[in-house]
């Protein structure tokens, strides 16, 4: 079970990533050109915002099935100490509930909207969102790089 969730939550994620910095580049192209918030751009934005939800379900799933998470959890003070166990038992997880409160949120703040700074709004957010995403995806394990 645990190599299946975690093969499934590793390519999920090029999926997640790619939709995510699209819709971040787009927004930065929609709020430059200053084109109205469209139906086809609150499309885009639940797609990246309803994929950025099930990869953290999954990977909340995962979490608890880790064997690096239990073996944190079992000696605290040596998951601090050791970079690898400390990204994958604190830091990457947080870092992520984070990025995806941020999506959540710019999807909240626009869905209703159709003005111009819906975009600026979502490029703001998704923008903080994918850095963070980004400086906390365990890259030696990233499949296709490793």
């Amino acid at each position: 079970m645990y190599s299946t969730l975690s093969n499934l939550h590793h390519y999920l994620a090029y999926a997640t990533l790619l939709l995510v910095a699209l819709f971040t580049v787009y927004s930065l192209w929609g709020w430059k050109t200053g084109r109205e918030f469209l139906a086809r751009d609150k499309k885009l934005g639940l797609s990246a915002m309803l994929a950025t939800h099930i990869q953290f379900t999954l990977g909340l799933i995962l979490y608890f099935v880790s064997p690096n998470v239990q073996l944190a959890f079992k000696d605290f003070g040596l998951a601090m100490k050791s970079s690898n166990l400390r990204l994958y038992a604190l830091e990457h997880p947080l870092v992520m509930l984070i990025a995806l409160a941020l999506i959540t949120v710019a999807r909240a703040k626009t869905k209703r909207s159709d003005s111009n700074s819906a975009h600026k709004t979502n490029f703001i957010l998704y923008s903080i969102a994918l850095l963070l995403i980004l400086s906390r995806i365990p890259w030696a394990k990233w499949p296709g790089l490793s």
